[in-house]
């Protein structure tokens, strides 16, 4: 990818030279410097933002991936950036600031995920074109290998992971694949859906795009897998197990055996930026700041909230009572989404009660987050990675901090 950034914000992203449709983008910052990192996956544009009407100007620095997708922004303290550089293994970032140099550790989002006793994550091999999943049972030992072909995603859920691949058809369909603990396909679907946001809960697969919203539910609460129940795809779609809608539209109830044309709609307004989900209900959210509530299995819009924030992460508690949110800022706040016919219903952000009377009371939230993790087994205990620190949160007491830089692949019965 080649990049040519301007001084007044704007980006534009090419794969090669005479690119006729490049990205375009507008970061709204005054740029000042635009580096790679060592291997390529994402790009670092320093800049200040502000300084009109009698504001400062803030220094930061906005990362984006390859094809324009804005991953992260880092506000620095100080004047301006004078120089970026990034270390050899993409892993930190040094930042020229005034007569100070700031180093930034970097947290990249791998494809990876952890089931069972059983780790599943990609890597690339120099001697290969195509995508190499480890699956790793760390109790055994044991290690199998499989390869994927332009891979998209991995996500994990109860037994199973879904991997997202984006086949070589023509009609530019993608395949998830519901693969169990040693990376033997169980069963697959091949959707028009691009994949650009992947969740999994033990009976669903949600993938969404900026305009569509696709559901397959894979297992039902009385049986294993559903294309054991049931024969063929068609009478699947006729049962319910397969739904995609517009996000501009209601779920249609009575969907019909065909799902409806991807490529007949033009992209929503208010396009998609994140989802999250669990057992009972979906979360997606919107660039307006939106976020609708759908109940599952039956993909009923219960409820809309609005955001303060632009979510890149939405993590759900075991009950379905609340909602993690981590911004693109890194700032992370809890929201209350209750039960249907509960108090609590669509009460939205959880506020910290005034420490002196007078005072207003504050929304909970924590800063330079960067991961988190609920419970399995308890809807108030959740995990917080902050900077090198992982947080314990009962509630909204937070225990001592424990120095760590790991990624976190389970919380149960009080262990991490």
């Amino acid at each position: 990818t080649l990049a040519i950034g301007v001084e007044n914000g704007r980006l534009q992203l090419m794969r090669h030279e005479h690119d006729e449709s490049p990205v375009l983008i507008d970061t709204g910052l005054t740029a000042t410097n635009l580096k790679w990192s060592t291997n390529g996956t994402v790009l670092a544009l320093a800049g200040s933002y502000g300084g009109s009407g009698g504001s400062r100007e803030v220094a930061m620095v906005q990362f984006y991936s390859p094809y324009g997708q804005h991953l992260r922004t880092l506000k620095v303290p100080g004047g301006g950036i004078q120089a970026v550089s990034w270390e050899g293994g993409s892993l930190r970032v040094a930042l020229a600031v005034d007569t100070f140099i700031y180093f930034a550790n970097i947290r990249p989002d791998y494809r990876w995920g952890f089931f069972g006793d059983t780790l599943v994550t990609a890597y690339a091999q120099p001697e290969r074109t195509d995508s190499s999943v480890l699956f790793w049972n760390t109790k055994t030992d044991e290690r199998t290998v499989k390869y994927y072909d332009r891979l998209l995603s991995v996500r994990v859920a109860s037994e199973n992971c879904v991997i997202a691949t984006q086949t070589e058809s023509p009609t530019q369909q993608y395949a998830l694949l519901l693969c169990n603990a040693i990376g033997s396909p169980l069963d697959s679907k091949h959707v028009d859906v691009e994949p650009t946001f992947l969740s999994a809960t033990p009976y669903h697969v949600v993938c969404a795009s900026h305009s569509f919203v696709y559901v397959w539910q894979y297992r039902t609460l009385m049986s294993k897998l559903t294309s054991v129940d049931l024969g063929t795809s068609s009478l699947r779609r006729k049962e319910g197990r397969e739904r995609c809608f517009h996000i501009d539209d209601p779920p249609d109830k009575n969907q019909s055996e065909a799902l409806p044309d991807v490529n007949g709609r033009d992209p929503s307004a208010d396009p998609i930026i994140a989802i999250g989900a669990s057992q009972h209900c979906l979360l997606v959210a919107r660039e307006s700041g939106a976020m609708l509530r759908y109940s599952l299995p039956h993909i009923a819009l219960e409820h809309t909230y609005s955001l303060r924030c632009r979510p890149q992460t939405i993590a759900i508690n075991c009950e379905s009572t609340r909602a993690a949110i981590v911004d693109t800022n890194g700032v992370f706040t809890l929201f209350d989404l209750g039960s249907p016919g509960a108090d609590t219903f669509g009460k939205g952000e959880v506020m910290v009660p005034a420490a002196t009377e007078g005072e207003m009371e504050q929304r909970f939230e924590r800063k330079d987050v960067w991961d988190v993790k609920w419970a399995d087994d308890n809807a108030d205990l959740f995990a917080v990675m902050e900077k090198t620190r992982m947080y314990i949160f009962n509630g909204l007491t937070a225990e001592e901090p424990v120095p760590s830089t790991a990624y976190i692949c389970s919380f149960n019965e009080l262990q991490i």
